[in-house]
């Protein structure tokens, strides 16, 4: 028994050592950057917050975290810096290194998410096969059937939207029934 507590307690010491410097690894790119934004509910506000943690901003997983104004996480998104700008994952080899001062503007724009209303989506008209926008160059889906997206669109319902990759943005709501945070479209 007591070879067993000792190896235990031996395990235990040395992983957090491994813990220590995989943490001081990661941290050469700890940023993050936060935005209120009136969402889930209108008299207080959701905070956006972006973050970045990595051995170097080129290297760092990026986070997008909605919360609602009590701190519960409501929508959670990840990917790299190189995919949401380049696309592609991470950076090929021989890539320019990604600057502080660059991840910090990055987090800061992708924290301010445009906040709308479900009305100015466009109408899934009567018959398409799917959602089609006229006179516009984005391509829309949406996981709804056309009468549930065109109730959800009907009642107005607060939407906020985020890039998800170099030219994708994903729009939110929060669902009426099930009052969670729901993708209604996504776009390119």
């Amino acid at each position: 028994m007591r070879r067993f507590v000792l190896a235990a307690a031996a395990l235990l010491l040395s992983a957090c050592g491994r813990s220590d410097d995989a943490e001081s690894i990661n941290s050469e790119c700890a940023l993050s950057a936060t935005r209120e934004v009136a969402w889930s509910r209108a008299q207080t506000p959701d905070v956006i917050t972006t973050s970045a943690q990595g051995p170097s901003c080129a290297q760092a997983a990026v986070t997008f975290v909605a919360r609602n104004a009590d701190g519960d996480p409501l929508w959670v998104f990840s990917s790299t810096y190189h995919d949401l700008t380049v696309g592609g994952g991470f950076p090929p080899e021989g890539a320019p290194e990604v600057t502080r001062e660059q991840m910090e503007s990055f987090l800061t724009t992708w924290a301010d998410v445009t906040a709308s209303r479900t009305s100015g989506l466009p109408e899934w008209r009567e018959g398409a096969p799917s959602l089609t926008a006229s006179a516009t160059t984005f391509v829309y889906e949406t996981p709804y059937d056309r009468e549930t997206y065109e109730m959800l669109r009907a009642r107005d319902l607060p939407m906020i939207c985020y890039a998800a990759a170099p030219e994708a943005t994903q729009c939110l709501i929060i669902d009426p029934t099930s009052h969670a945070p729901a993708l209604m479209v996504a776009y390119e």
